[in-house]
């Protein structure tokens, strides 16, 4: 999945929660800590921070319990973050899965009303705040919903073939 979201030549993603679990680690509102799979940034102009949390299933399963999980850490993380630092790092979560799970709402998962939804059912990761509609919209925005399958990493770059096309592309000029 790392190679395939790579093959973009949009995304780096230089850390995995198994070699390098400080670096994918989102501090939320209530102190907790969210491990995602994968953390990087986008490359090119756009640059910001993006962490994937991947979710390998033959079926719908519990995913979507899980992907509320994510959405209110997504906006816990984001707040405490903005506050943290003064400004917000406009990071970008990525949920990509395997299988597609509540298909008669899949428009509407990543809209603001899913997000509070959410918030209200893991409302410890407020650590009691109110809920900010700006931030809500920005964290909206940022939510990213992809599904993979094994046979696309068949017909994905291949890391020499993503090394040449990134030289070409020149895509990280703008960070050098």
């Amino acid at each position: 999945m790392k190679r395939w979201l790579e093959a973009t030549t949009f995304i780096e993603l230089n850390w995995n929660v198994y070699e390098d679990a400080g670096q994918c680690i989102a501090l939320c509102l209530d102190g907790s800590r969210k491990k995602f799979d994968l953390a990087g940034s986008f490359i090119g102009s756009r640059r910001s921070p993006v962490v994937v949390e991947s979710k390998r299933y033959s079926s719908p399963g519990n995913q979507h319990k899980y992907f509320k999980e994510f959405l209110a850490t997504a906006y816990s993380s984001t707040v405490h973050e903005s506050e943290l630092r003064g400004s917000d790092i406009k990071r970008e979560y990525l949920w990509v899965t395997s299988h597609p799970f509540q298909i008669s709402e899949w428009p509407e998962l990543t809209t603001e009303e899913k997000i509070r939804s959410a918030l209200e059912e893991y409302s410890d990761l407020l650590d009691g705040r109110e809920i900010d509609s700006k931030m809500l919209r920005r964290v909206s925005e940022r939510i990213w919903i992809l599904v993979w399958h094994e046979k696309q990493e068949d017909i994905s770059l291949t890391h020499e073939e993503l090394m040449t096309v990134l030289a070409t592309l020149n895509r990280k000029a703008p960070t050098l």
